[in-house]
């Protein structure tokens, strides 16, 4: 028998919430098991422990070794992995679907019964290879420069705090506290099993019930107060051929019924070649070979980051031109043209890594857990083609409303910059 058509939920007793699509074409099956905790949900003296729970999960449960886990992910075939994010943590694979049962089987070991007796030398040497991770991040200054544009813009938030974690936090966390993290999060409540390609839904539902049974049901997890968003100046004087800047200003929740057209202003601004960061920066002026804006969004807020490199002696004029491109798209507006445009790229953008399982697992899963009523990506499709010049240009004026947080990595002197944040400028420049 045909296996049914089009997205499909189910709900379990659990506080599990199953999703799937079957897509037409494939063999494979896309599978993830997505846990809403993150680095929001930590402190500055335990930030990186989500992160490190990420990796431990594949250092040994009590039925599986750590060799084990690799060679069964390897007789998989496929690919197995896992991320962590500021508000998520995500096993995820993709294998034949004929292997559906045994990699939930894995993933759903590794999140009931990880972090066994006898884990200690895994858990130093899992340490020191995060703490090289965070290294790498200091010795990247494109990664630099966007952490610490999120220092300024959420502040005290726990949104401020690094995905990989602090190398002071890590190097201090002992297996009883990341044990106790690992139970009071990993949790069924709120977590959402996805899967996307060719499968079964009913098979996945029973896999679920089957192999998630003894995950603690977990507590309600309060929300916590969103951040109070902030503006200034960071300056990390290094020794680098370029300087890395970011900008932040306002953005938008995943949830806001006003995402798509954020996505679309975005698009207008800097998200693409024809946008006017890429056509005045690059190619009209020649400052620098990368530059763009994107969008971050979260449960309750969001940021639009502004990013570019350029030599030294490039960066006053830039930042003049950034600044005069936003101060036009905020008092004028974007233009019919620029309109079309965006709302072409992000269209069909969509549709072509829609098309892809794994790209189809991630957009289920995060629908269920933002609380949205629909998992079709026809509705993704028409919110974008209804987005409006008007809806646009008030989010201009609403979003880039100065001054913007500002962060620059370089051999730049900290004093030649303005101490607190970034201010659109009120004349025109040639």
């Amino acid at each position: 028998m045909a296996a049914r058509r089009g997205a499909r939920r189910t709900d379990l007793e659990s506080g599990v919430t199953v999703v799937s699509e079957v897509r037409p074409g494939v063999e494979s099956t896309c599978l993830g098991l997505y846990f809403p905790t993150g680095s929001r949900h930590e402190t500055p003296q335990i930030n990186g422990i989500s992160h490190l729970i990420e990796h431990l999960v594949f250092k040994g449960t009590h039925k599986r070794s750590a060799e084990q886990i690799n060679r069964e992910i390897d007789l998989l075939g496929g690919a197995s992995n896992a991320y962590t994010s500021k508000e998520t943590l995500c096993l995820h694979g993709r294998v034949l679907s004929r292997h559906l049962g045994r990699i939930f089987d894995l993933f759903a070991d590794m999140a009931v019964d990880a972090l066994p007796a006898g884990l200690e030398r895994e858990v130093e040497l899992e340490r020191e290879v995060i703490l090289s991770e965070i290294a790498a991040v200091e010795d990247s200054p494109e990664d630099l420069v966007g952490d610490l544009c999120d220092e300024i813009y959420f502040g005290d938030h726990p949104l401020a705090l690094p995905v990989a974690g602090s190398a002071t936090a890590v190097a201090r966390l002992d297996l009883g506290r990341i044990r106790d993290h690992f139970r009071s999060h990993i949790v069924a409540r709120d977590m959402v099993v996805a899967a996307a390609g060719k499968l079964e839904h009913d098979e996945l539902v029973a896999l679920a019930e089957e192999r998630l049974e003894t995950l603690p049901s977990g507590d309600a997890r309060a929300r916590g107060d969103a951040p109070a968003l902030l503006s200034g100046t960071r300056v990390l004087e290094r020794d680098l051929e370029q300087v890395q800047v970011c900008l932040s200003a306002r953005g938008l929740s995943r949830s806001d019924p006003r995402r798509m057209a954020a996505e679309v202003f975005s698009g207008v601004l800097g998200d693409g070649v024809s946008s006017r960061l890429f056509r005045e920066v690059r190619d009209r002026r020649g400052l620098a070979y990368s530059v763009g804006s994107s969008l971050s969004s979260y449960v309750d807020t969001g940021s639009l980051n502004i990013h570019f490199g350029v030599s030294p002696d490039k960066l006053d004029e830039t930042l003049q031109v950034v600044g005069e491109v936003l101060r036009q798209l905020r008092a004028d507006g974007a233009q019919d043209s620029e309109l079309e445009a965006a709302k072409i790229h992000l269209h069909d953008g969509s549709v072509l890594s829609y098309e892809m399982p794994g790209a189809r697992m991630s957009y289920l899963a995060d629908n269920v857990m933002l609380g949205l009523d629909y998992l079709d990506v026809e509705h993704e499709l028409a919110m974008i083609e209804a987005v409006e010049l008007r809806d646009v240009n008030a989010l201009a004026a609403e979003l880039l409303e100065p001054p913007l947080a500002l962060a620059v990595v370089g051999p730049v002197d900290a004093g030649r910059l303005p101490a607190d944040g970034f201010e659109i400028p009120s004349g025109r420049i040639a």
